[in-house]
């Protein structure tokens, strides 16, 4: 049987890993526009956008801080539509166009890991050791692709390197999915060959 909440979590991870490497796209576009959460996202969000990951430049040039981006008619509906059939949007009987609850967790995700990105390195290294059973490999891979959109990097088959702090609600959701006994999290100020390891982590 399907799980409703893992699969949310992959979709998450999914849309805010193209949103970073790709940029805006109509979907996101859409998402972002909706104006639940009271903000200029363009001024607010796109437009400080840390270099860390390879897309936030790419982002930043293909929507700019202060230009609007412009898509066809056709696409905008068929996003809506899909946003829609994702649970991520509803529209009400005046068609106006409202973030769901779900909407508003994929917002509030991607601004999480996004501003994890954009604080200044602390100098300190993380290493996640984990050794999750095969008969749980979907959320072994759930979690690599967390690990992977945070910028960590392995070092061996089961153990990855990062830069920046695991956020509080990956810890909950390792918590509410019975995993925290299967992994480990060390933060190190000094580390063996770390030249090596901080040239992997540039990679």
């Amino acid at each position: 049987m399907k799980n409703p909440k893992y699969i949310f979590q992959k979709r998450k991870i999914s849309f805010t890993k193209r949103l970073f490497e790709q940029g805006l796209n109509a979907g996101s576009y859409i998402l972002f526009g909706i104006k639940d959460l009271g903000e200029d996202f363009t001024k607010g969000f796109i437009g400080e956008l840390p270099d860390c990951y390879p897309g936030f430049k790419l982002m930043k040039d293909m929507f700019g801080c202060s230009s609007e981006k412009k898509f066809k008619k056709e696409i905008i509906r068929v996003n809506i539509s899909r946003l829609k059939k994702q649970g991520l949007i509803k529209q009400t009987k005046n068609k106006k166009l409202l973030l769901t609850d779900k909407g508003k967790e994929m917002i509030i995700y991607i601004k999480d890991r996004y501003s994890i990105l954009n604080k200044p390195w602390d100098e300190k290294i993380r290493v996640v050791v984990f050794d999750i059973p095969e008969k749980r490999r979907r959320f072994r891979e759930w979690f690599r692709a967390e690990l992977s959109l945070l910028m960590f990097k392995p070092l061996q088959k089961s153990t990855y390197i990062g830069k920046y702090p695991i956020p509080d609600d990956l810890y909950q959701d390792l918590i509410d999915n019975n995993l925290f006994q299967d992994i480990h999290i060390f933060t190190i100020d000094k580390a063996d060959k770390e030249e090596k390891l901080l040239e992997l982590l540039k990679e």
